[in-house]
């Protein structure tokens, strides 16, 4: 069975044709979401870099760091993919991510695990108050106070916080009386073909409490996949356990932290698959010896 490469891009299109590249290969699929803000996308470009692979394009939406058209995002990505056929494993990536070891790699490893889930929790038992908070209080403003306008940004900014300490202060909380166990991690996972169609037939029960959300994409995937019998098959319940999930993302030095030349070695010998994020404009070298040692490997 093929995997399903599944990418969110809005810009960089130095690491998102050099992604794309490393993995280009006969055994995948790649379907990629391109943010309706990306106005100068080459599409007929990146049609023709692909070699071995096919490559489709989703439909496209305008996605706001903090609302819930993230989500959206990644339901038209599931969708798309889980209609076009059957896949091993479905990869969510974002488009400054790259591979860090080959094909080859990545698709033994799974092929040894196969039926488990590689999503990570912040926390398997509980979940912080403030992370609840993404969803039980109404964040009906986050669209206009995350505008690029300052005033706007400002303005709809300081009404934003105003509101949420209203809900706080008169007790505002639309998931008290809800049997839903909510749970938070990053967004970015390798789920099975099974588990997506679940996702996908679950997602307007949970709508109610991520239309008017906050960064919800990290509540998303967890809370569907730890109110199901599909939690039984997560691959490591250790908290915040990215290598489990084999992606390498820093969020010690960063929110999260770019790499830099300087952490190839660290990067190469962490043990994961996937890492994020990189940017042409903060180092540009790293993003090339990754490249450049990926395709040597490819053989």
């Amino acid at each position: 069975m093929k995997h399903a490469y599944l990418i969110m891009a809005h810009n960089e299109p130095y690491i998102l044709e050099r992604l794309i590249r490393l993995i280009d290969d006969e055994r995948n699929d790649i379907f990629l979401h391109i943010d309706k803000k990306w106005k100068d996308f080459d599409f007929n470009y990146f049609k023709d870099i692909v070699k071995k692979s096919h490559l489709y394009f989703t439909e496209r939406l305008d996605v706001k760091w903090g609302t819930n058209k993230q989500i959206k995002c990644e339901l038209v990505l599931f969708e798309t993919a889980s209609k076009n056929g059957k896949y091993a494993y479905y990869h969510l990536l974002s488009g400054v991510d790259l591979p860090l070891v080959n094909q080859d790699e990545i698709h033994d490893f799974f092929d040894k695990n196969l039926g488990k889930e590689f999503v990570v929790f912040d926390n398997h038992e509980s979940i912080s108050k403030s992370a609840l908070e993404r969803i039980s209080l109404y964040h009906f403003l986050v669209p206009w106070a995350r505008s690029h306008n300052r005033f706007k940004k400002s303005f709809f900014g300081k009404f934003h916080f105003r509101s949420l300490r209203l809900m706080r202060k008169f007790n505002i909380d639309r998931t008290k009386n809800d049997s839903i166990q909510f749970r938070k991690g990053a967004n970015w996972v390798s789920i099975t073909d099974d588990f997506v169609h679940y996702i996908l037939d679950s997602a307007k029960k949970y709508q109610k409490f991520f239309k008017y959300s906050f960064c919800a994409d990290e509540l998303f995937v967890q809370t569907i996949l730890y109110n199901s019998d599909f939690y039984s098959r997560v691959f490591s319940k250790q908290n915040d356990d990215y290598e489990g999930m084999k992606r390498l993302i820093d969020w010690n030095r960063g929110q999260p932290y770019t790499f830099r030349e300087e952490d190839y070695d660290m990067i190469i010998n962490s043990g994961c698959f996937f890492a994020r994020k990189f940017s042409t404009s903060i180092d540009k070298k790293i993003i090339d010896r990754i490249y450049e040692k990926g395709m040597k490997s490819r053989g």
